[in-house]
């Protein structure tokens, strides 16, 4: 946290960049399906998403197919925050790693990556 505060002063904190990540790569999603593909709690989600709704960087509008959900989706200020603090989260991961070769590296990513999908179910995450 204290390597992505200082690389990220002010801005946008790593959840919420978590959001930004997931709408920019999947397009406008729904609440659930965006709670699954930012990996967050229920409550995180629909509080992380009026935050961002306040800061103009995301909007909601109800689904056309379903109107008990509300798409989220991007907007010109939300990409452009994104496209921006993808370089900036580069350089925390590039940090965070710097001591590490790069067997090491592939080594502490197959590791994650292990332990994140043997805890998939705690959240109750869904590919929708």
């Amino acid at each position: 946290m204290a390597i992505w505060t200082d690389l990220f002063p002010g801005g946008i904190t790593s959840t919420q960049f978590a959001v930004l990540h997931a709408l920019a790569h999947e397009g406008p999603l729904n609440q659930t399906a965006l709670r699954s593909k930012a990996r967050l709690d229920r409550s995180t989600t629909a509080d992380m998403v009026r935050r961002l709704v306040a800061r103009r960087l995301v909007s909601q509008a109800k689904d056309p197919d379903d109107a008990r959900r509300r798409v989220v989706r991007l907007t010109a200020a939300g990409r452009a925050l994104y496209a921006e603090s993808t370089i900036r989260a580069a350089q925390v991961n590039e940090t965070m790693l710097a001591g590490l070769g790069e067997e090491e590296r592939a080594a502490l990513l197959a590791l994650l990556s292990s332990l994140l999908e043997q805890h998939r179910g705690l959240l109750d995450y869904r590919e929708d």
